[in-house]
């Protein structure tokens, strides 16, 4: 039996983001013979009776602790972001995970790696019958998903969008009459929202690694604006419903294969 510990900052269901969801994922379909823990970054002395871990996010902790901590261990590194590690967390890593081929070709690693997008699972989405209308945006209210610059294009356009998130930094949005920010709703009703529209937008600030929204409306049948920051572009056909469909249906068993070659 391989006993292999989660390191990720949000323990599962606390945070509603993307990383949490791709890492639940991975969870829910660990093969036989592997049992997993999810392992909060703030109490290590839960850490010291696994010798095994997939290392997501964990800003919490300092490098200096995290390279003590991961010292004579062995460990899948998951880059969910373009946040920097040590080099030598980096270089002791059995395998090497990356979002999308453009993080892979832009971040540090000579080691083994392994390409695994955002893991949205391909049965909850899928186009409407028939075409919706008007613009969405789904995310969180943050700087680096680019909200000044949604503002910017919704002004400069007069396109009126439609907003579904969480979070507060959104000034920027409420200053314009085109923005309009809508009732947070639950994860489970996001498929039919995406149904009801035509058009889905996405211009973050900074590149990202891949992008959950992204891939949701590309399985829900979407037109998609966005820019050079998106890391999902990257991917062979990114626009399209069944290279997105054929993909994610193949990343769970992929990780898991290759994590175990490396780790079993």
């Amino acid at each position: 039996m391989l006993r292999l510990g989660i390191l990720h900052d949000f323990a599962q269901d606390e945070c509603p983001g993307g990383a949490n969801e791709t890492l639940k994922v991975l969870y829910e379909t660990a093969p036989n013979g592997v049992e997993v823990y999810w392992l909060p970054t703030g109490n290590p002395l839960q850490w010291r009776y696994l010798d095994n871990f997939i290392v997501a996010s964990t800003r919490s902790i300092s490098n200096s602790q995290l390279e003590y901590l991961l010292k004579d261990k062995k460990y899948v590194k998951v880059f969910l972001d373009y946040r920097r590690v040590p080099p030598k967390v980096i270089q002791d890593a059995k395998l090497l995970v990356y979002m999308s081929p453009k993080q892979k070709r832009d971040m540090l690693g000579s080691g083994p790696a392994h390409v695994m997008p955002s893991l949205v699972d391909p049965d909850l989405f899928y186009p409407a019958d028939k075409p919706g209308n008007g613009y969405l945006w789904v995310g969180n209210f943050s700087r680096q998903k680019g909200i000044r610059t949604l503002w910017e294009w919704a002004d400069n356009n007069r396109v009126h969008i439609d907003f579904y998130g969480y979070g507060t930094p959104r000034v920027y949005l409420e200053q314009s009459e085109y923005c309009h920010i809508k009732v947070p709703i639950s994860y489970d009703e996001i498929p039919e929202l995406y149904r009801k529209y035509r058009m889905f937008i996405h211009l973050p600030k900074n590149f990202e690694a891949g992008s959950r929204v992204f891939i949701e409306a590309a399985l829900s049948g979407l037109e998609i604006i966005t820019n050079d920051f998106e890391g999902d572009l990257s991917f062979d056909n990114p626009y399209s419903e069944k290279a997105w469909r054929d993909r994610l249906k193949k990343a769970p068993h992929e990780f898991w294969q290759k994590t175990l070659q490396v780790l079993g």
